[in-house]
């Protein structure tokens, strides 16, 4: 036996393990590779349940022992797994213990997610998805426009099971393209593979990548198969994936396709007021949410903003707002400041240098009644500019009653 192996043998038993951690210690054939520590298993469902009851004692132990630079997991369906010299309970034990082996599920943490009409049907399939993996809508599609509620939705999943994991894009493909260099495509596998809801955002970047598209259509299929359950997050429909596998799309559309829109007003609305209750009642009147619940916005990023915005400026009491007006038609920002107005010392609206009309149709806006414009501040939006940009913005913007300031960059 291997001098290293032997040691690390005789620490882990002085870890005072319990009768359940000795079995599944039990379970594993230890080796040592190239200074690496092999923990050789014969099923996914004997890794993760290493990895929840004893791996933390195991990666402590191999740290403690110089020579020893990793611990890796190798899963070998066929491999039987030889006893150690480790202890192991009775039968009967086991038999009690794999009976009470459920996944924790708190459905609680949903609870935290602004509910309407736009994203009802996806929060409801998802709650379907942690409650009972792999029994319904599987996989499960999710799209809409970018800044929604997508992601966040996934990763309130992620967080009410604990055998789930998420993945963006991104890392999917950077440990795929890792993998294959490095001939350890079966480790990245081994992982994604371990659990029972796979949670992957933005798979629209994998339009067009041949290799990655395969493998996400084989991880499908193995949860489909394992009755394990895939959520998918993209900003279009399944349809509209060009160049993915024709199969990849079947499987998609054979499970459940919702899209969460844009957030209501109503929505909007019942989040100013629980922001105004979180904050005592301190940051809104009445009259305020309901002014505020007439903006236009198009996504929760967008609500975020608005109510970032007035938490800070109620905090320094220096409130300033900032707009962006970079088109020509100034009718939705005119709404936002109408709204808001009345909570503010001064607003800053940024302006497209390079779109003459919207400079125009801001030096309009002058005349519209029932807005403050001494409050209003102008400035140039662009993240480069000439003197001539410059110059150009202020001779269309001289009229004094809108307190113009010097254009600078900004975005």
């Amino acid at each position: 036996m291997n001098h290293n192996l032997q040691i690390f043998k005789e620490k882990i038993l002085q870890e005072n393990l319990s009768k359940t951690e000795t079995y599944w210690i039990d379970q594993i054939d230890f080796q040592i590779v190239d200074n690496d520590l092999n923990l050789c298993v014969n099923s996914e469902f004997v890794k993760t349940s290493i990895e929840k009851k004893v791996f933390d004692k195991i990666l402590n132990v191999s740290k403690s022992i110089s020579e020893i630079d990793n611990c890796i997991f190798i899963l070998d369906p066929s491999k039987k797994v030889k006893k150690t010299e480790l202890s192991s309970p009775l039968v009967e034990e086991v038999i009690v213990f794999e009976e009470k082996e459920v996944v924790e599920v708190d459905l609680s943490v949903f609870n935290n997610l602004l509910v309407g009409s736009s994203n009802n049907l996806a929060i409801t399939a998802a709650k379907n998805v942690v409650q009972s993996p792999g029994s319904r809508f599987n996989p499960l599609f999710i799209h809409g426009k970018p800044g929604v509620g997508k992601t966040h939705l996934l990763k309130t999943m992620e967080e009410s099971s604990r055998s789930s994991y998420y993945i963006d894009s991104e890392s999917f493909l950077e440990s795929y393209v890792s993998g294959i260099k490095n001939q350890s495509i079966d480790l990245f596998k081994n992982k994604i593979r371990s659990v029972d809801i796979l949670l992957i955002d933005d798979i629209q970047f994998f339009m067009g990548k041949k290799g990655v598209s395969e493998e996400l259509f084989h991880t499908i299929n193995y949860f489909l198969n394992n009755n394990k359950a895939v959520v998918l997050v993209s900003d279009q429909k399944p349809q509209d994936l060009l160049g993915f596998p024709e199969r990849l799309i079947s499987r998609i559309l054979n499970g459940l396709v919702t899209d969460i829109e844009q957030p209501s007003l109503e929505m909007f609305k019942d989040f100013l007021i629980k922001i105004n209750e979180e904050n005592n009642k301190t940051l809104l009147t009445e009259s305020n949410i309901e002014d505020l619940s007439k903006i236009d916005i198009s996504s929760f990023r967008d609500i975020n903003g608005i109510v970032n915005s007035l938490v800070i400026n109620k905090q320094t009491d220096d409130c300033i707002l900032i707009f962006s007006a970079g088109t020509s038609s100034g009718t939705p920002i005119l709404h936002r400041i109408n709204s808001i107005s009345s909570l503010c010392k001064n607003i800053f609206i940024s302006v497209n240098s390079l779109c003459e009309t919207s400079l125009n149709t801001a030096k309009n806006w002058s005349q519209i009644e029932n807005i403050d414009w001494e409050k209003i501040r102008f400035g140039c939006w662009k993240k480069t500019y000439t003197n001539e940009t410059t110059q150009h913005m202020l001779t269309i913007l001289d009229n004094e009653d809108l307190g113009i300031i010097g254009a600078g960059s900004y975005g």
